[in-house]
C-alpha cells in the first residue's frame, strides 16, 4: 500500500505539492481535484469534491472541523481496504485523531520554523481572510481563547483592528501546532519549495510517488508567494533573541510573532 496522509497548516504550500502530485500521479485516489494558480494572491486553487463514498474525508479537504472521530476512522480504514494508492490532504492537528490512527496509517506534516513562521501567517492572511472560509469568520476573528478581554470588545473594532487580532490569533495557533506537534523537526517544511527541492522530491519518491518540481508551475508560483517571505531584520533580530516588535520597518505580522515571543499580552501595533 502506498498511502499517503499529508497535513499542513493553511499558508504552507501544502496544496502547490499536492497538484503536482495529483497531475504525476493518475490512478492514485485523493480526496481533492486539481485547479489553477491565482497569480495576484499566489493561492494554488483545489477543487474539493464531495465523496459520498468517503464523507469525512472529503470534509478534510475543506478544512471543516471533524464531527466524529471514530467515524473519520472508519472512512480511513475503508478507504486502506479498498485502494492501493491515495493521498489525503487534511489540516486538523488534533492529537486524539492522531492516536486512533497511528496504528494504521501514517501522518506526514509539512511542517515550519519560527523562521518560516512569517510566511506562514501572512500566506494564509492573504489568501483566505478575504473570503466566505470557517478559519475567518467574524466568530473567529472576534471571540479569543488567549484573551477573553478581546471576546468583549471584538465586535467594536474597525475593520483594521480585527485584522490586528486575527493575526494575533493564527499566530498564538501557529505557535502551538508548532510546539505541540514538532513542526520544526517534520519530515519536509514549507521552506523546502524555495530553498530545498530535492529534500521533497526524495521524500515522496521513497514513498512511491512521482513528483518533479523543476517545471515552470513552481516557478510561477515561488515568484507569485516571494512577497510573502520573511524580511532579513526579521531573520536579524529572531537569530539575536532580539524582539523589537516596535521596529517600524518589521510587517504587522512579523511585529505580532515578536510581541508574543516577548511573552506580552495582545496589543494593537502601529
Amino acid at each position: 500500500m502506498a498511502g499517503l496522509l499529508l497535513r499542513w497548516m493553511g499558508g504552507g504550500g501544502g496544496d502547490t505539492i499536492c497538484q503536482i502530485l495529483a497531475k504525476e500521479n493518475p490512478g492514485t485516489y485523493m480526496n481533492f481535484s486539481v485547479g489553477d494558480l491565482n497569480h495576484v494572491n499566489g493561492r494554488t486553487l483545489i477543487k474539493n469534491d464531495r465523496d459520498p463514498d468517503y464523507p469525512l474525508l472529503s470534509d478534510l479537504s475543506r478544512a471543516n472541523p471533524v464531527s466524529d472521530n471514530r467515524k473519520l476512522k472508519e472512512d480511513f480504514l475503508k478507504l486502506i481496504a479498498n485502494h492501493d494508492k491515495f493521498i489525503i490532504k487534511f489540516h486538523n492537528f488534533d492529537r486524539q485523531f492522531d492516536e486512533l490512527i497511528k496504528s494504521h496509517l501514517r501522518i506526514d506534516d509539512i511542517g515550519f520554523d519560527l523562521g518560516f513562521l512569517p510566511f506562514i501567517i501572512q500566506s494564509c492572511f492573504e489568501k483566505f481572510s478575504k473570503e466566505q472560509h470557517p478559519m475567518y469568520d467574524l466568530k473567529y476573528k472576534t471571540e479569543s481563547n488567549f484573551d477573553s478581554m478581546l471576546e468583549k470588545i471584538g465586535r467594536k473594532l474597525t475593520t483594521h483592528q480585527k485584522n490586528q487580532v486575527l493575526l494575533w490569533n493564527m499566530i498564538a495557533d501557529a505557535s502551538k501546532c508548532m510546539y505541540h506537534f514538532n513542526l520544526d523537526k517534520a519530515p519536509l517544511a514549507t521552506q523546502d519549495l524555495f530553498n530545498d527541492n530535492r529534500r521533497i522530491v526524495n521524500f515522496f519518491n521513497d514513498k512511491g510517488f512521482n513528483i518533479n518540481l523543476d517545471i515552470p508551475y513552481i516557478s510561477e508560483w515561488k515568484d507569485s508567494n516571494k512577497k510573502y517571505l520573511p524580511s532579513k531584520k526579521y531573520q536579524s533580530y529572531l537569530n539575536s533573541k532580539d524582539y523589537n516588535y516596535n521596529d517600524k520597518d518589521l510587517s504587522m505580522v512579523e511585529k505580532y510573532i515578536f510581541l508574543s515571543l516577548s511573552g506580552k499580552s495582545f496589543r494593537f501595533l502601529g
